[in-house]
């Protein structure tokens, strides 16, 4: 078969994808996983007590962060879909919630006494910050997989660059779940914490991309 036959069997019977195809799938690809992370939440550590009179501020203040988030690494996830249509991913921007809760963070610590630090830093209990991280990687898991099966129905053609945005929005996405939860009210706390719980989901992602998106 020479060159030309072939291109015209792998041509033939083609379907248009429709404008904005894959960007409604991702949508939907996090709002489903979002969902599921919501139920394992309530089904592992639940809400977090008196949450409707309490805590309101702070818990809306950690999703915030995480939508944010979300909102800094979706728009590049999809992009990096479809071959030709990927844009230089703009790492001030995706990496720009971190930066700005991390600043935040220092200003708060600079503002308090030096003895504050160690509770503002590592939250309520002993067991705070290993359970935000564990909870926001585990919550995650859901938000992942379907994020990774919207991006093989693709092609995309980064796929280190591919995991590890999905693995961040994931990320982001179990930020939320947990955040209803969280009883650590600190700024300092939902930096360090959820940063660096975001920051391994998405590493995991990008060790696991060129795996999982390979075609």
């Amino acid at each position: 078969m020479n060159t030309d036959r072939l291109i015209d069997v792998l041509s033939a019977n083609l379907e248009p994808v429709r404008p904005g195809q894959f960007g409604k799938a991702l949508i939907l690809a996090i709002l489903a996983g979002g969902g599921a992370a919501l139920v394992l939440m309530l089904a592992t550590v639940g809400l977090r007590p008196e949450l409707s009179t309490v805590h309101l501020e702070w818990t809306a203040a950690k999703l915030f962060f995480a939508v944010i988030v979300i909102g800094a690494g979706a728009p590049f996830l999809v992009r990096s879909i479809r071959p030709g249509m990927e844009e230089p991913t703009r790492l001030a921007v995706v990496v720009f919630p971190f930066f700005a809760a991390i600043t935040l963070a220092l200003a708060t610590l600079l503002r308090v006494h030096p003895e504050t630090w160690i509770e503002m830093l590592l939250g309520a209990s002993p067991i705070s910050s290993p359970r935000c991280f564990l909870c926001i990687v585990s919550f995650g898991a859901i938000p992942f997989a379907a994020l990774i099966w919207v991006l093989r129905k693709g092609a995309p053609t980064r796929l280190r660059l591919s995991g590890a945005l999905a693995g961040m929005v994931a990320g982001g996405v179990g930020a939320a779940a947990y955040a209803l939860n969280c009883n650590s009210d600190t700024i300092p706390f939902i930096a360090i914490w959820y940063s660096a719980a975001i920051a391994l989901c998405a590493v995991i992602g990008a060790q696991l991309g060129p795996r999982l998106l390979r075609w």
